[in-house]
């Protein structure tokens, strides 16, 4: 989780080192040159652990800037005005930020909020005019997905999940050498993505708030890292689930998923 702040500080780069690439892609991590182009103007929304993360991050941005937030709980909203100095007027509650449609300080709306409640504030920030940040995944179904490319789409605005990995040096190179055939045929790919989670009472365990456990927070990346390190879609797959912890595990929320997927090569 570290390199995705990484990602946050740097837009379009990653320090992290991987010593079987052939190039050293550090250095893109490591643009000291001064900025002067536009910068993005962002109200973060949903000022919890990771959406705290993300404020940090964005100290020392040089394309974007924390200029806002909206939250439900005032004390929260205090304490980051002090912290980063967000004026008054740049401040909602989640009755009240459909108000951003008259506020030119605010270019964009990253929602760090549980997964069921993306779909919502994402139609709500792209109707009022501003551009759409969203945790992955997007929502907890494909409809609800659809429905938030459907809103900005309308409204005229962009669209970006916080999914970094595509962006990664690291990622591209692969893609570069896989193209470039210095892989070879690929015969098999293997992907781990994992945490042991604490807190039973987040909301990541409850499904309504989720969508499900362990394959919709972190098993996207070994999904996605399997189509883009291999180059094709899917087109078939066969998926277990193993669950030690019924008691923290309930129905319909995953604690692991060992899945197999098939690709046309």
């Amino acid at each position: 989780m570290h390199s995705r702040r990484d990602f946050l500080q740097k837009l379009t780069g990653s320090a992290v080192a991987l010593s079987f690439l052939p190039h050293d892609l550090s250095a893109a991590a490591r643009d000291t040159r001064p900025y002067n182009g536009p910068m993005l103007r962002v109200a973060i929304m949903g000022l919890g652990s990771y959406g705290t993360r993300v404020a940090e991050a964005m100290q020392s941005c040089k394309k974007a800037r924390l200029v806002g937030v909206i939250s439900g709980t005032p004390s929260k909203i205090k304490a980051w005005q002090a912290k980063y100095n967000i004026p008054e007027k740049n401040c909602y509650n989640y009755e009240t930020y459909d108000q951003i449609k008259n506020n030119p300080d605010i270019d964009a709306v990253y929602i760090i909020t549980p997964n069921a409640l993306h779909k919502e504030a994402a139609i709500r920030v792209a109707k009022a005019g501003k551009h759409v940040i969203s945790e992955k995944p997007m929502s907890v179904t494909a409809k609800d997905g659809q429905e938030m490319v459907d809103a900005c789409k309308a409204a005229n605005v962009r669209l970006l999940v916080g999914y970094r990995m595509h962006f990664e040096p690291h990622t591209l190179e692969i893609i570069r050498m896989r193209k470039a055939g210095e892989l070879g045929k690929i015969l098999f790919f293997q992907g781990l993505s994992g945490f042991t989670i604490g807190d039973p009472t987040q909301w990541r365990l409850n499904r309504t708030l989720s969508g499900g456990g362990s394959m919709m927070d972190i098993g996207i990346y070994s999904i996605n890292g399997s189509r883009y390190m291999i180059g094709e879609d899917p087109i078939w797959v066969t998926a277990q689930e193993t669950k030690t912890n019924h008691d923290k595990f309930k129905e319909g929320v995953d604690e692991t998923i060992q899945f197999q997927m098939g690709y046309p090569s």
